[in-house]
């Protein structure tokens, strides 16, 4: 969980950062990629293991938007992302809410 937690976030700055100073689209749509197959990576393997639901929303949501993303684009452009951005935000906050969860429940001192 801390691991999942760590990498998301690092992907978030990196996409935030190269979105502010980077002068082309080419390296931030890359980072977004590698952030929303991390994503899926890890709400499919809570999915499989833990049979988490909260987890199987977020999965069908991201495969229809990334079905759908290529037509948003030519529809709308660059605002096509804002949408990949709430999704993005979305998994992340769930992540955050349950790393809390987790690190809040009691621990035998051999789980320490």
């Amino acid at each position: 969980m801390k691991i999942d937690l760590l990498g998301q976030a690092i992907l978030i700055v990196a996409i935030v950062l190269l979105a502010l100073l980077a002068s082309g689209q080419a390296l931030t749509n890359a980072m977004l990629v590698v952030l929303g197959v991390w994503q899926l990576a890890s709400a499919a393997h809570l999915i499989y293991v833990y049979r988490h639901i909260k987890r199987l929303n977020y999965f069908k949501t991201a495969i229809i938007l990334a079905v759908s993303l290529p037509i948003w684009i030519k529809l709308v452009g660059p605002f096509a992302y804002f949408p990949v951005a709430g999704v993005v935000v979305w998994y992340f906050v769930q992540t955050v809410f349950d790393t809390i969860k987790v690190y809040n429940r009691p621990r035998s001192f051999w789980d320490l």
